[in-house]
This record gives C-alpha cells, sequence and structure tokens, in this order.
C-alpha cells in the first residue's frame, strides 16, 4: 500500500545510523541536499502560482484536490492521483461541446478481421445498414433463411431463386451465432445498444462466421415481411482498407462513394477518378452520405479535381476563424487546379467536356463534407439530393497529452463561401448547426438503398440529365 509522505519520514526504516566524520559528512550533505529541496519546491511553487493566475485555474485547483481527497477516502476502491486527473481532465474537455474531449489510444488490440458492414443507430436503437464493403465475398452473399414474424424458421426455402442480398437501409434484427450447430443461439440486438452488435462483430475474435438476420428494405420506406439470414465470414480482404469506392452507373455517368477525408482517401479518391476518366465518363455523381469529414489537406487535394477553378490559381474553399493564442486568427483553406503552374489543371472539367457533378446527401454528411459542398455549390451551382445535412461548422485541434491519450479541442468556426449583391464572394455563412438543406425537389427522405433502385441517385440522373 501507499505511504503518506509522514509516514515515510517518520519510518524507522528510513533512518541513517553513522558516527564520526563520515556521519558528520554525511549530515553536511542532508543539510545541503535539504536546503536544494525546500529551494526547488519554493520556485515550482512559485512558478504554479504565477501560470495559476494567468489561466485562471487557481481557485479551481483547491476544489480539484479536495474532491480527490474526499474520493480517495471513501470511494469503494483505491484510484490514484494520475487516475484521478486522466478522469478529471477527459470529463473537463468532453463537457465543452460534443465534438471535444479525450480519446485513449488503444496499445495493441487491432481486429485481424471484419465483416465489412457499417452499421448505424438510431434514436430507438434500430440498427440499419449503412455501407457494406464492395469486393469482399460478403457483398455478393445470399440469404440462406428465412424467418416469419414471429421468427420461426421458414422451410423450405428456395435461397437461391430468391436470391436476398444485404444491402444499405436494410433493419439489422438479430445475430445468430454457430446457426445449425447444438450449441446455437440467437442474440436480439434491436432496441440493444449499438455496442452490443459492435462487440460481437468486432471483440468476439473466435466468431469467424455469423448469421445477419435483418429485415429486407423495399426501397420505398417500407420493409419486406418476415426475417432474413445471411451467413457473413470475417474477411481479410484490402477492400476493407478502402475509403473511396467507384461504381460504372450507366453510358456516361459514374458515382464515387467517398467515405472520408483523409491521407488513405486521396490515394482511393485519385483511383476512383482514374477509373471515371478511363471509362469516358462525364456525369459524376459524389455520394458523401454518411460522410463525416475529416482533414483539411485531403479536403483540398479532393477539391482540385471537382471544384470549377477557370483561374488555375489558388482559390479559398472556405474561411476558418479560430482562437490562437487567446486571439482570432482568421486564415483561408484554398485549394488549387495547378501544381506549381507546371502541371495540367486537375479540375476533370477543363479535360472533359460537359462534366457535371451532382452530390447526395443525408444528415450523417458533415464537417469536411459539407466544406466541399459550399465550395461545390459557390464555384459550380452544384444541386444536392437527399437531406439536411449535419451542420457542423466548426473545427478541432489534436494535442498529444504526456500520457499518449489525444486530446480534441474546438478552436474555430468556419465560413462557406456565398455571394453578395454584386456577385463578389463574402463570407457570411456558417452552416454550423444548421447544415445544407436540399430544395423541395431534391430532398428525398428515403434511406440509402442500392444505388439501382436508390431514390437519390435517380434523383441525380434526372439533374444530370435534366
Amino acid at each position: 500500500m501507499d505511504k503518506d509522505l509522514k509516514d515515510i519520514f517518520t519510518d524507522d526504516n528510513y533512518t541513517v545510523v553513522s558516527s564520526g566524520k563520515d556521519a558528520k559528512k554525511k549530515k553536511i550533505f542532508i543539510a545541503v541536499t535539504v536546503c536544494a529541496c525546500i529551494l526547488a519546491m519554493a520556485v515550482c511553487f512559485a512558478l504554479g502560482f504565477v501560470l495559476g493566475n494567468n489561466t485562471g485555474i487557481n481557485n479551481d485547483m483547491p476544489l480539484l484536490i479536495e474532491a480527490y481527497q474526499y474520493i480517495k477516502e471513501y470511494y469503494y476502491k483505491d484510484i490514484s492521483w494520475n487516475e484521478f486527473q486522466e478522469l478529471a481532465a477527459a470529463a473537463m474537455a468532453g463537457s465543452l461541446d460534443k465534438f471535444s474531449g479525450m480519446v485513449s489510444v488503444d496499445g495493441g488490440n487491432a481486429q485481424s478481421g471484419s465483416f465489412g458492414v457499417s452499421v448505424t443507430s438510431t434514436a430507438y436503437n434500430q440498427h440499419l445498414v449503412s455501407f457494406i464493403t464492395p469486393d469482399t465475398v460478403n457483398y455478393s452473399a445470399i440469404a440462406s433463411y428465412k424467418f416469419d414474424e414471429d421468427m420461426q424458421l421458414v422451410s423450405p426455402f428456395d435461397a437461391e431463386s430468391e436470391s436476398v442480398v444485404m444491402r444499405e437501409g436494410d433493419r439489422i434484427f438479430a445475430l445468430g451465432i454457430n446457426i445449425g450447430a447444438e450449441d446455437e443461439y440467437i442474440v436480439q440486438v434491436e432496441s440493444a445498444d449499438l455496442s452490443l452488435l459492435s462487440g460481437i462483430l468486432n471483440e468476439w475474435s473466435m466468431v469467424q462466421e455469423v448469421t445477419f438476420i435483418f429485415k429486407k428494405y423495399d426501397g420505398s420506406g417500407s420493409y419486406l415481411d418476415g426475417y432474413y439470414g445471411i451467413n457473413l465470414k470475417r474477411t481479410y480482404s484490402d477492400a476493407l482498407d478502402k475509403k473511396a469506392f467507384y461504381y460504372s452507373y450507366s453510358e456516361d455517368t459514374g458515382i464515387i462513394k467517398l467515405l472520408e477525408f483523409s491521407k488513405e482517401a486521396n490515394l482511393d479518391f485519385e483511383k476512383c477518378v482514374e477509373q471515371f476518366v478511363k471509362e469516358g465518363k462525364s456525369k459524376l455523381i459524389l455520394d458523401l452520405r454518411n460522410n463525416g469529414g475529416g482533414d483539411a489537406t485531403s479536403l483540398q487535394f479532393i477539391a482540385q479535381y471537382l471544384v470549377k477553378n477557370p483561374q488555375d490559381t489558388s482559390l479559398p474553399i472556405m474561411k476558418l476563424v479560430s482562437n490562437s493564442g487567446g486571439g482570432k486568427m482568421v486564415s483561408n483553406i484554398t485549394y488549387t487546379s495547378k501544381d506549381g503552374g507546371e502541371k495540367e489543371s486537375y479540375y476533370l472539367g477543363n479535360a472533359i467536356e460537359g462534366f457535371d457533378i451532382a452530390v447526395l446527401v443525408n444528415g450523417s454528411s458533415a464537417s469536411a463534407s459539407e466544406a466541399l459542398i459550399g465550395a461545390l455549390q459557390y464555384y459550380n451551382d452544384t444541386q444536392i439530393v437527399g437531406v439536411n445535412t449535419f451542420g457542423k461548422g466548426v473545427a478541432q485541434r489534436v494535442f498529444t497529452l504526456s500520457n499518449g491519450d489525444l486530446l480534441y479541442v474546438t478552436n474555430g468556426t468556419y465560413y462557406v463561401p456565398t455571394a453578395d449583391a454584386s456577385g463578389r464572394i463574402v463570407w457570411e455563412k456558417c452552416i454550423h448547426g444548421v447544415g445544407f438543406k436540399p430544395t423541395e425537389e431534391n430532398t428525398v427522405t428515403d434511406i440509402v438503398t442500392d444505388y439501382k433502385t436508390d431514390a437519390c441517385t435517380a434523383r441525380a440522373m434526372e439533374i444530370l440529365h435534366g
């Protein structure tokens, strides 16, 4: 058990016994050491006092220490000062706003596999499939079982003739573990916290196959009767790491699904663009649904391909007003269609006749996605299809703390470009808490489905070919 300082200095085990000149030398050494320690403590105290007065925390520290003393004395298990500090720091950061907080970096419990299924949860804990990674064995898997509304197995069931696959918009009801074995059991995940579902899929590494039992979305706001069961295998495909996917939709139209803005997404997006150009497409549907944003550098990289820039010079995407050293700092996030003036323009419209873009959005399109939307609306007059975007008009800075945790601090507000009465660019529109709202004819409330039956995609095609 840890000892208090007063116990250490009064403990007989720490008494030094000596005699003669050695004792005298030791006494002098101890006296000098004690004086040095006292001087160091005085300096630290003075420094802390000055810092406290300058930062405004001096009046709060006694309260923090008082709380720790009571917790140390009465809490049902021991908690160290370091543990208490980490908890207090995390609580303080998390209380600032929903975008600030601390994230602990795991020391290496990376998952060795995945099922390639992304799931979002509604307020009522209905778990909806939001994305299935293409190019994996699970993408083409068909349902092997069918259950009635009472979850009784329907037999016979002709799986090949029905060919039911799981796609975006389907609602996961339960997970079947070891279906067909003696110890089979079904875990209902609907109405349960999403962590139950993700825990089974990501933490039970011994489970290599799971039966997803789901309601099939019909593409028009309803679900088919009964439930389907589809066996999905844990997969190790490289496609699981991709952040952008390309789909050839029609003779002149391609779709790029962008999951995030990151260094990895840049490489995948560039490959998608190369395929788009190789196939001779001229119309692009950019799917930003469920894209929560990411890195500003990635935003700049992707914008240079999509945002019209007739000047081939650096033009601003958004204006960021941020705190810097207690003051306000204004900066512009810019993009350019040329690299130092040496290369040809990256903007696709300069090389593709009739190039045009439509963007698919939903309530989870946020941050960098919304910044790109603002730039596309201003420079390209681009239309968006879907429902109102999230409305995240603030930015964060990330710091690595001494214990290895990451601290996210909201430090600024960004503005998207709009035009004044004379047509000049102005920076007055912040979409924080507001987002971008599609026009009435472009509002599509249906849940995301397969592109072949997706109402948002159909509306985007009307825009691009109208």
